[in-house]
């Protein structure tokens, strides 16, 4: 398993992304400053480092020049991270020696092609540097892929075939283009080594048919060339192949670039992979914010990458609470109390939905919805308490023994989304806090509201005083207890 050294002092970003490395298979150590990071990857050696530019102590800059500056350390690739977009940014990383660099926030697939690029370019080059082992160590740490030889000349067709086999793969070969396109349109390769120049189909129209007839787009494909052919090597190169092996052919070579390919489809494989499921949480993110935020921040957000405070007046508010449901969920069983208050929670739902009303939250005990907060509403006033009356009637059978309580106030509010890591829509201000007050007035199942809707609302309401309740803002909050909406009044939801 290759390790990743990761240098990062956010503690949120060395989470998500070491998570990330662990899932795709890699082993993940981590330092926190660049000092830190220098010491774990001179003892670790680690096959990479993943090195935030911006750190604490020593800098990432510092810390890849010292790693650059070591024998022990100079050949493990280093990628260098910044959240600067900055122009010379990335020329100021490389200068300090990162073998490649990107920036953040992180989008995994173009990362994780780079990390294996560099993973691969640092295998190749420990390869062809290393001394030459025998053909059994070559056996024992090679892979298993099933390649297909395309060659006219029987000779390099035995001895790739040789070679491949003792290095654990399986061989097929085929001695012109036609035999080659019969045997990829009947079985199964993992990558093909073509000789550039054939009899009959010449090898780089060739390259084309092969992966059209494998049905497989992404079927390696490296190119057999001679010193004579380099250049139509290079050609295929540009239509489409993966590498090209020069002739004559050296073992070490040959296996470094068949494992490169290989690696680069199972990367492109890991790519496509990460993608969709990017897409996908994308897509769950989305959904996410649709629930938690009204359509307008929603808006807001994705127009702006932010939600501004605002402070909206002649906003109405509708509570509906159960007056002292600690008691009742300390002393009754968890299950069925729940299962009562959410099936409460349902209808009121529904009930706001229905009157156009916009459920703000639910806390404890406490159901509060709004009319009028993103659109002026000269009837919001009438339009919640039509609505707090329907969620009377319909909390009625649901609550049995419980004392359900609504209220009804009408004045500014604060609108703001809060939190960072777990939005939240919410409201604040007097008139919350007063609207909460109202509906804990008079007795239960009954529907409060306060002087400011009774009076705004003439001779529609049908009810009686209840004399008053101290507002948070001081003063007192005359209270009225309604009974029904006059038959003369308009009738039905808004919105």
């Amino acid at each position: 398993m290759q390790t990743i050294l990761l240098v990062e002092d956010n503690e949120m970003n060395r989470d998500l992304i070491s998570r990330r490395l662990k899932r795709r298979g890699f082993e993940v150590a981590v330092a926190v400053d660049g000092a830190e990071g220098v010491e774990k990857a001179t003892e670790l050696r680690p096959d990479l480092v993943l090195m935030d530019m911006g750190l604490p102590v020593m800098d990432g800059y510092e810390a890849t020049r010292l790693l650059k500056a070591n024998d022990a350390t100079r050949g493990i690739p280093v990628v260098g991270l910044s959240a600067h977009a900055m122009s010379g940014d990335a020329s100021r990383a490389l200068d300090a020696g990162c073998d490649d660099y990107d920036t953040k926030p992180v989008e995994w697939p173009r990362l994780l092609e780079k990390i294996s690029q560099q993973l691969m370019k640092a295998q190749e080059q420990t390869t062809l540097l290393s001394p030459r082992p025998a053909l059994a160590e070559l056996e024992v740490t090679s892979g298993g892929a099933h390649v297909l030889v395309v060659d006219d000349n029987a000779v390099h067709r035995e001895m790739l075939s040789g070679r491949l086999k003792a290095l654990g793969h399986t061989c097929e070969t085929a001695h012109d283009g036609n035999q080659a396109l019969e045997l990829t349109a009947s079985k199964s390769f993992d990558a093909v080594l073509l000789d550039v120049t054939l009899p009959a189909v010449d090898g780089k129209p060739l390259l084309e048919r092969l992966r059209d007839d494998a049905g497989d787009r992404d079927l390696p494909v490296l190119m057999l060339s001679t010193i004579d052919s380099v250049g139509s090597a290079v050609e295929c190169l540009t239509r489409g192949a993966d590498d090209f092996v020069p002739q004559p052919f050296h073992v070490e070579v040959l296996s470094a670039r068949l494992a490169s390919a290989l690696d680069r489809r199972q990367l492109r494989s890991r790519a496509d992979e990460a993608a969709v499921e990017l897409a996908a949480e994308r897509r769950r993110s989305a959904h996410l914010l649709e629930v938690l935020l009204p359509a307008e921040a929603v808006a807001e957000l994705r127009a702006t990458g932010k939600i501004l405070p605002r402070r909206i007046d002649g906003v109405a508010l509708v509570d509906c609470r159960v007056a002292d449901f600690a008691r009742v969920t300390d002393g009754g069983d968890p299950v069925e109390t729940l299962s009562r208050w959410q099936r409460m929670v349902v209808a009121f739902e529904e009930v706001a939905a229905r009157h156009g009303l916009m459920k703000v939250r639910t806390s404890g005990a406490d159901f509060l919805a709004a009319a009028g907060l993103f659109q002026a509403d000269v009837a919001a006033a009438m339009t919640a308490v039509r609505c707090a009356l329907e969620m009377r009637e319909v909390g009625a059978p649901l609550a049995e023994d419980w004392s359900l309580r609504c209220g009804v106030h009408q004045g500014a509010v604060i609108a703001s989304v809060v939190g960072h890591l777990r939005y939240q829509f919410d409201l604040f201000g007097a008139a919350v806090e007063d609207v909460s007050r109202i509906a804990a007035q008079g007795a239960a199942g009954a529907v409060h509201v306060s002087g400011k809707v009774w009076n705004g609302a003439g001779s529609e309401l049908v009810g009686e005083s209840l004399g008053g309740t101290e507002s948070v803002a001081g003063g007192q909050l005359a209270v009225h207890r309604v009974d029904s909406v006059s038959s003369t009044s308009a009738a039905g939801p808004t919105g």
